[in-house]
């Protein structure tokens, strides 16, 4: 890539019924692209695509300038892949949740990997917690499983919530192919690819091992969970993709137990005080509710339920910031 040449690098924040979040992210994804187009030559193409938004997203919008607006059929997977479309010829994108604040050189750091290494296919910045907005033991339980990475080993696989990468590409569902008898209305494997992360890292890792992410030395900050439903609402998006992409692309699935789960490691959970292990069992605790409710979701829908099961439902405490700085 020849760094003579002014690049414009495009950055695009989905964004669903967001009106909450949204003034803090343009607030720090601003500033940070400021600062990166202080530090070599390029530009930023700032576009916040609004995904089958309901809430009063564009009213909060209409008070800030400096970037773009699209809107999309709801869904991530879908935003995504009409902001790609639109830049096809960008020598990658960036793709920001619009719930996080960033790191001033985040943006930065995510250009540098990507110019530096153009066969990198993704790099992805750390993400971090930020203090729960409740006092309650379940609250703090969840602050300190996220901030301590669960006590478990390192896990290759993109964070979704703020990522740049190459040649984006999520087939749609006419593309994919399933056997039509493991599906069911637990499943709903007619409505395609829903979560972009889960995804996209099986399937660079399944090509290019764990040389196909690079995690960047920046930081992003986000609110965990801090209820026992959101708690459930965040496992059951994650698990339930992982269930259908098993079934949409069965050989991922050693690449999926490679790359993708971790171990807890005892020797880790030691090295932490006794009142942390506490809340970790206290987190533990509620964790087996979430799996004991997910099973018994599973059962009904898939052997009794005449609708399909209703997944992606809000996690509200995620999108208010107590605060602009962890």
């Amino acid at each position: 890539m020849d760094l003579n040449r002014k690049l414009t690098i495009p950055i695009g924040v989905t964004a669903k019924n967001e009106a909450q979040a949204l003034p803090y992210l343009i607030e720090s994804i601003t500033k940070s692209i400021e600062w990166a187009e202080q530090q070599g030559p390029w530009a930023y193409d700032l576009c916040i695509v609004l995904n089958g938004t309901t809430d009063h997203s564009e009213e909060v919008l209409a008070a800030y300038s400096g970037f773009k607006i699209m809107k999309t059929e709801t869904g991530l997977v879908a935003a995504q892949r009409a902001f790609a479309a639109n830049h096809a010829e960008a020598p990658f994108i960036i793709f920001s949740d619009a719930d996080i604040l960033l790191d001033i050189e985040a943006v930065f750091a995510l250009t540098k990997a990507m110019i530096e290494n153009p066969e990198l296919p993704a790099a992805y910045a750390e993400k971090v917690p930020l203090r729960p907005h409740r006092k309650t033991f379940l609250a703090e339980a969840l602050y300190r499983y996220n901030l301590h990475n669960g006590y478990q080993s390192v896990r290759h696989y993109l964070n979704g919530q703020f990522f740049a990468i190459r040649n984006w590409s999520i087939p749609e569902t006419h593309e994919l192919t399933w056997d039509t008898n493991l599906n069911n209305r637990f499943l709903s494997l007619e409505n395609g690819i829903r979560c972009d992360d889960i995804y996209i890292s099986r399937d660079l890792l399944q090509r290019f091992g764990a040389a196909g992410l690079k995690c960047v030395a920046t930081n992003i900050y986000y609110q965990p969970p801090e209820t026992l439903v959101g708690m459930f609402r965040k496992y059951q998006r994650m698990k339930l993709e992982i269930e259908r992409l098993h079934v949409f692309f069965p050989t991922t699935i050693a690449t999926h137990q490679k790359w993708g789960q971790r171990k807890l490691l005892v020797k880790e959970l030691l090295r932490h005080t006794a009142t942390d292990t506490l809340f970790y069992l206290y987190f533990l605790f509620f964790l087996e509710i979430c799996k004991l409710t997910y099973a018994l979701h599973r059962f009904y829908y898939s052997k009794c339920a005449s609708e399909s099961y209703a997944t992606w439902k809000p996690i509200e405490e995620s999108k208010k910031f107590a605060r602009m700085e962890p």
